[in-house]
């Protein structure tokens, strides 16, 4: 894997959907959804902290157009301020309890992997989403919770994501 990229459903802080609605919006014919064949995230994880799975990892996922391959999708329900539309860290605490367990056991599988937000791939910074700080996000874990360190990390840190596509 070369990315673990968080993504932010674009829901309001009352809506408590899970994989299955998300992936009816992927999976339900054009125009009410994107007529995909699965779920384009991996991991889901629900207001509660409920962690759901979506596609399997050894599948391709459909998040980041240009920047799929070898790119883990992780989205959290909610993001979204009332008006549904402004981008708003609405995100619980037991989202933010499961995201870091899932990243911490993802990234004892895939140690070489970056971190991304979705808005931190080329062609994709207009977006709001992952609707949260990730880049400081991402920082923390790394200082606060896992033994290895940016500058130690494989000698492969970086800001931004390399600008070649998988």
């Amino acid at each position: 894997m070369r990315y673990l990229t968080l993504h932010a459903a674009a829901t309001t802080a009352s809506m408590d959907i899970g994989v299955d609605e998300i992936r009816r919006w992927h999976t339900d014919p054009k125009p009410q959804g994107r007529g995909w064949r699965d779920v384009g995230y991996h991991y889901v994880i629900r207001r509660d902290g409920t962690l759901e799975r979506g596609r399997p990892e050894s599948q391709t996922g459909a998040h980041v157009g240009g920047y799929n391959t070898g790119n883990v999708g992780i989205c959290l329900v909610g993001g979204v301020a009332a008006d549904a539309k402004t981008p708003e860290n609405n995100f619980t605490q037991p989202q933010w309890d499961t995201l870091r367990a899932l990243l911490t056991e993802l990234h004892q599988r895939y140690p070489q992997a970056v971190i991304m937000g979705h808005n931190g791939f080329p062609g994709h910074e207009s977006r709001g989403c992952p609707c949260f700080d990730w880049r400081a996000y991402r920082d923390a874990l790394h200082n606060d919770y896992w033994a290895d360190k940016p500058a130690q990390w494989h000698g492969h840190w970086i800001d931004e994501v390399d600008t070649t596509p998988a």
